[in-house]
Protein backbone atom coordinates (compact mmCIF):
# COMPACT_ATOMS: atom_id res chain seq x y z
CA UNK A 1 0.00 0.00 0.00
CA UNK A 2 1.40 3.36 -0.99
CA UNK A 3 1.76 6.06 1.62
CA UNK A 4 -0.04 9.39 1.31
CA UNK A 5 1.86 11.53 3.83
CA UNK A 6 5.45 12.64 3.23
CA UNK A 7 6.95 10.34 5.88
CA UNK A 8 5.05 7.33 4.50
CA UNK A 9 6.00 8.17 0.91
CA UNK A 10 9.60 8.52 2.03
CA UNK A 11 9.42 5.07 3.66
CA UNK A 12 8.09 3.66 0.37
CA UNK A 13 11.07 5.16 -1.47
CA UNK A 14 13.57 3.83 1.09
CA UNK A 15 12.11 0.33 0.81
CA UNK A 16 12.13 0.47 -3.00
CA UNK A 17 15.74 1.70 -2.97
CA UNK A 18 16.78 -1.15 -0.69
CA UNK A 19 15.02 -3.67 -2.92
CA UNK A 20 17.09 -2.32 -5.84
CA UNK A 21 20.25 -3.68 -4.18
CA UNK A 22 21.01 -7.11 -5.64
CA UNK A 23 20.49 -9.86 -3.10
CA UNK A 24 18.56 -7.76 -0.56
CA UNK A 25 14.86 -8.21 0.07
CA UNK A 26 13.43 -5.26 2.00
CA UNK A 27 10.22 -4.95 3.98
CA UNK A 28 8.40 -2.09 5.68
CA UNK A 29 7.80 -2.17 9.39
CA UNK A 30 8.74 -4.70 11.96
CA UNK A 31 7.67 -8.22 11.08
CA UNK A 32 6.18 -10.16 13.96
CA UNK A 33 7.55 -13.68 13.97
CA UNK A 34 5.94 -16.72 15.55
CA UNK A 35 7.76 -18.14 18.55
CA UNK A 36 8.84 -21.12 16.47
CA UNK A 37 10.15 -18.98 13.60
CA UNK A 38 13.73 -17.76 13.42
CA UNK A 39 14.72 -14.92 11.14
CA UNK A 40 18.37 -15.86 11.58
CA UNK A 41 17.67 -19.37 10.28
CA UNK A 42 15.84 -17.88 7.30
CA UNK A 43 18.88 -15.72 6.50
CA UNK A 44 21.28 -18.66 7.02
CA UNK A 45 19.26 -20.63 4.45
CA UNK A 46 19.83 -18.03 1.69
CA UNK A 47 21.85 -19.26 -1.24
CA UNK A 48 24.58 -16.63 -1.65
CA UNK A 49 26.75 -14.98 1.00
CA UNK A 50 25.84 -11.43 0.04
CA UNK A 51 22.09 -11.95 0.32
CA UNK A 52 20.05 -10.67 3.20
CA UNK A 53 16.79 -9.30 4.52
CA UNK A 54 16.14 -5.71 5.56
CA UNK A 55 13.35 -4.01 7.47
CA UNK A 56 12.69 -0.26 7.52
CA UNK A 57 10.29 1.82 9.59
CA UNK A 58 9.69 5.46 10.48
CA UNK A 59 11.72 6.17 13.60
CA UNK A 60 10.65 9.75 14.21
CA UNK A 61 9.29 12.93 12.68
CA UNK A 62 10.64 16.27 13.91
CA UNK A 63 8.73 19.43 13.05
CA UNK A 64 10.38 22.83 12.91
CA UNK A 65 9.60 26.08 14.71
CA UNK A 66 8.01 27.79 11.69
CA UNK A 67 5.57 26.33 9.16
CA UNK A 68 7.69 27.36 6.17
CA UNK A 69 10.65 25.34 7.41
CA UNK A 70 11.07 21.72 6.31
CA UNK A 71 10.76 19.05 8.94
CA UNK A 72 12.91 15.95 9.33
CA UNK A 73 11.99 12.30 9.22
CA UNK A 74 14.24 9.59 10.60
CA UNK A 75 14.04 6.17 8.99
CA UNK A 76 15.44 3.25 10.95
CA UNK A 77 16.31 -0.14 9.61
CA UNK A 78 17.79 -3.53 10.32
CA UNK A 79 19.74 -5.58 7.80
CA UNK A 80 20.61 -9.25 8.28
CA UNK A 81 23.27 -10.62 5.94
CA UNK A 82 24.24 -14.24 5.45
CA UNK A 83 27.95 -14.86 5.85
CA UNK A 84 29.68 -17.83 4.25
CA UNK A 85 32.32 -19.36 6.52
CA UNK A 86 34.22 -20.93 3.64
CA UNK A 87 35.07 -17.64 1.92
CA UNK A 88 38.10 -15.68 3.11
CA UNK A 89 36.77 -12.31 1.91
CA UNK A 90 33.36 -12.71 3.54
CA UNK A 91 33.62 -9.54 5.63
CA UNK A 92 34.83 -7.50 2.66
CA UNK A 93 31.80 -8.63 0.67
CA UNK A 94 29.47 -7.95 3.61
CA UNK A 95 30.81 -4.41 4.08
CA UNK A 96 30.56 -3.78 0.33
CA UNK A 97 26.89 -4.83 0.43
CA UNK A 98 26.24 -2.60 3.47
CA UNK A 99 27.89 0.37 1.74
CA UNK A 100 25.93 -0.29 -1.45
CA UNK A 101 22.69 -0.18 0.53
CA UNK A 102 23.77 2.96 2.44
CA UNK A 103 24.67 4.71 -0.82
CA UNK A 104 21.21 3.94 -2.22
CA UNK A 105 19.61 5.48 0.87
CA UNK A 106 21.82 8.58 0.62
CA UNK A 107 21.25 9.26 -3.09
CA UNK A 108 19.49 12.63 -3.24
CA UNK A 109 18.07 12.10 -6.74
CA UNK A 110 16.04 9.12 -5.50
CA UNK A 111 14.13 11.33 -3.08
CA UNK A 112 13.87 14.58 -5.09
CA UNK A 113 10.25 13.91 -6.17
CA UNK A 114 8.97 13.81 -2.56
CA UNK A 115 10.69 16.42 -1.98
CA UNK A 116 13.25 15.09 0.46
CA UNK A 117 16.96 15.54 0.92
CA UNK A 118 19.16 13.02 2.74
CA UNK A 119 20.46 14.80 5.83
CA UNK A 120 22.82 12.15 7.15
CA UNK A 121 22.92 8.47 7.83
CA UNK A 122 24.71 5.95 9.98
CA UNK A 123 25.01 2.22 10.12
CA UNK A 124 26.53 0.08 12.81
CA UNK A 125 27.12 -3.58 13.46
CA UNK A 126 24.75 -4.90 16.12
CA UNK A 127 26.80 -6.47 18.92
CA UNK A 128 24.71 -9.60 19.43
CA UNK A 129 25.03 -10.57 15.76
CA UNK A 130 28.52 -11.97 15.40
CA UNK A 131 30.13 -13.33 12.23
CA UNK A 132 30.59 -16.69 13.95
CA UNK A 133 26.89 -17.52 13.67
CA UNK A 134 26.82 -16.87 9.90
CA UNK A 135 24.49 -13.87 10.27
CA UNK A 136 25.61 -10.26 10.48
CA UNK A 137 23.12 -7.74 11.87
CA UNK A 138 23.46 -4.08 10.94
CA UNK A 139 21.24 -1.24 12.12
CA UNK A 140 20.60 1.84 9.96
CA UNK A 141 19.49 5.35 10.89
CA UNK A 142 18.90 7.84 8.08
CA UNK A 143 17.51 11.35 8.45
CA UNK A 144 15.80 13.25 5.63
CA UNK A 145 14.65 16.85 5.40
CA UNK A 146 11.17 16.81 3.88
CA UNK A 147 8.58 19.37 3.08
CA UNK A 148 7.50 21.82 0.39
CA UNK A 149 10.32 24.30 1.11
CA UNK A 150 13.05 21.69 1.17
CA UNK A 151 16.16 22.54 -0.86
CA UNK A 152 16.51 19.86 -3.52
Amino acid sequence: MAGTTLPAILLDLVTASANAVTGIQAYQGKKIWNETDSVENEVRALTAEEQGRAWFWIGSRQSQAYPWQPFTVTIKGLLLLRLDRDVGSVMDKAYDKIEELANKLENATTFSAVPAVPFGGTWENVEDGSPEDNVMQVSFTFTYRVGPECDT
